[in-house]
């Protein structure tokens, strides 16, 4: 990073926005000063940190163990940071460290995990959370620190749609009550960017701000998703569609979907409700099945150690089909993909693979047939370089040497890891790992692939990427099956979508369904995409694009 210089004022919420792989995770962990001190690396200039008795102080003239309880950072992936086998222990013993009295450190302890929604977890182990159980114990962790500034690193990544609602009104609840001064790294901005006072972008090395909110969507409008990749807030993207099309609404851009709906209904435009289309206008559904499932879970049971995880569960996965399975934190998602390549065994039922049960394979050749990527990339590297883990796939498959490297090549530009090539893939940030995990899996076009959590940690570009390379893979027949939390690629890319809760498929049908099937949503802990809510209110039925909705409004307006 290059002549970096901004101010945060005391008590201010900032979104930090940049590409993936731009260096938003590197500007973090120099404030809290994880580099140059740990991770190696040189800085120059000052970073002046707000000290409560001594004020604005040069943050190498005060001790690590005072600058870590004045600023604080939850990481990216939250397993870098868990270090104890109970979640009691882990939320404690930053608290024990600085020696704490025992009374206070219960008090700390219980107010933190109740304030994550985590209350009754204290006996937990670790390492039987689920990604986002985990993710709201490190939250909980630097909470009950209790210190002047907190950085989080993508806070909502492993959350359910509920649960980021939750944890950012928990963030802001408590930012405003200490005076807390907080500063977050999202993609998915939909949730956050309404709540955030001052926007930072990070690009070419540079941190360019802070903005107001709304002068940064008015200023640089599209060119931040089109031309820089970055998410913006869907109703930004109706509004700025709108403008471009000459509609100016009044009052600005929106930043949120109360604001569009508003701003719509007090401008010339008159809409009345509509009839909804019928099924396929909106997407191209159904897409054709093939009567040979690739995958069925047949009244499956599984359960770990006293604690039931799934119970007598069904399930169908398709041939040239994108299937999208979602549901609430710990619902047992990433159990129920173990199951489908032979990591895990049911209890009771089956899982058939093309038709023949799972336990009649070699573990070989089942993992072979059925493609899962991992929600930590790391657990899954096998080579040195970042070209070496693409072309491995190419190369176990008999494929000549210039074939590999053109293929390879190609792949690594797609991804947007070109320059990267000759780097391990472990000095790689998460976004770029988790790239590199998708691409080495699809290179050699499984049959099955199941990707949990694909798009954790991408901005808008590499998120549409990853996500056509899978619709590709399974128009040319493959059966893709994705775990996510973000309803937006729901939405926009699955053919089906099943809802996992309390062990059990309670809905399974197209995302356009699920998106009005109000109790099946409360129930899971899941919302719609921000599109889906607030075309409702102006249609009168939900529409899953952004495009759609204007195509829609104009439509209704006479437009």
């Amino acid at each position: 990073m290059v002549d970096v210089s901004f101010k945060v004022q005391v008590g201010s919420f900032v979104l930090i926005l940049g590409r993936s792989g731009s260096g938003k995770s590197t500007l973090a962990l120099n404030l809290v000063g994880i580099y140059p001190d740990y991770f190696g690396g040189r800085n120059d200039g000052r970073i002046l940190i707000n000290h409560p008795k001594l004020g604005l102080v040069n943050r190498r003239d005060i001790t690590a163990d005072q600058r870590f309880r004045i600023v604080n950072m939850l990481f990216q992936n939250p397993e870098d940071q868990i270090v104890t086998l109970t979640v009691e222990d882990e939320v404690g013993f930053a608290l024990e460290n600085y020696q704490y009295e025992p009374t206070e450190i219960r008090r700390r302890i219980d107010l933190a995990l109740d304030m994550v929604g985590l209350d009754g977890f204290q006996g937990r182990e670790t390492l039987h959370l689920s990604g986002g159980e985990k993710q709201r114990v490190a939250l909980a962790a630097m909470l009950a620190m209790e210190p002047s500034v907190l950085i989080l690193d993508e806070p909502t990544s492993n959350l359910d749609p509920a649960g980021t609602a939750d944890v950012l009104d928990t963030i802001d609840r408590i930012r405003k009550r200490l005076n807390l001064t907080v500063l977050v790294i999202e993609h998915e901005v939909d949730e956050v960017f309404a709540r955030v006072d001052a926007v930072l972008l990070v690009e070419d090395r540079h941190v360019i701000g802070p903005f107001e909110p709304r002068q940064f969507i008015e200023e640089r409008g599209l060119q931040v998703r089109d031309q820089m990749g970055l998410w913006i807030p869907q109703a930004s993207e109706v509004g700025l569609l709108l403008r471009e099309q000459g509609n100016k609404l009044p009052g600005g851009i929106p930043l949120n979907g109360a604001e569009l709906v508003e701003a719509v209904e007090s401008s010339d435009m008159k809409i009345s409700p509509q009839k909804p289309p019928g099924k396929g206008v909106d997407a191209d559904y159904p897409r054709p099945r093939s009567s040979n499932p690739a995958i069925e879970l047949r009244e499956v049971s599984f359960n770990y150690a006293e604690q039931s995880v799934l119970k007598n569960l069904n399930l169908l996965a398709h041939k040239n089909e994108l299937l999208a399975i979602v549901g609430q934190n710990g619902s047992g998602k990433s159990t129920l993909a173990s199951l489908c390549n032979g990591i895990e065994q049911p209890d009771l039922g089956t899982v058939f693979v093309d038709g023949i049960p799972t336990g009649d394979y070699s573990f070989e050749k089942l993992v072979r047939r059925v493609a899962y990527i991992f929600q930590v990339p790391e657990k899954q590297f096998v080579c040195g370089t970042v070209y070496d883990e693409i072309a491995h796939g190419l190369r176990t498959l008999g494929i000549e040497k210039d074939e590999v490297d053109q293929q390879t090549v190609k792949l690594l530009d797609t991804v947007r890891l070109l320059d990267r090539r000759n780097a391990s893939p472990y000095v790689l940030s998460h976004g770029q790992k988790r790239r590199l995990s998708v691409a080495a899996m699809v290179v050699s076009k499984p049959k099955v692939v199941i990707l949990d959590e694909p798009t954790f940690g991408q901005d808008y570009q590499q998120a549409q990427n990853l996500m056509r390379m899978l619709r590709d893979l399974a128009d040319e027949g493959a059966s893709v099956i994705f775990i996510t939390h973000d309803m937006r690629l729901v939405a926009e890319y699955a053919d089906r979508a099943a809802v996992l809760c309390d062990g059990k498929i309670i809905f399974d049908g197209q995302p356009e369904e699920l998106f009005v099937a109000e109790e099946i949503l409360l129930r899971a802990r899941l919302k719609p995409p921000s599109v889906a809510q607030f075309s409702v209110q102006l249609l009168g039925h939900p529409v899953l694009t952004t495009q759609a909705l204007v195509e829609r409004i104009q439509g209704a307006s006479g437009g």
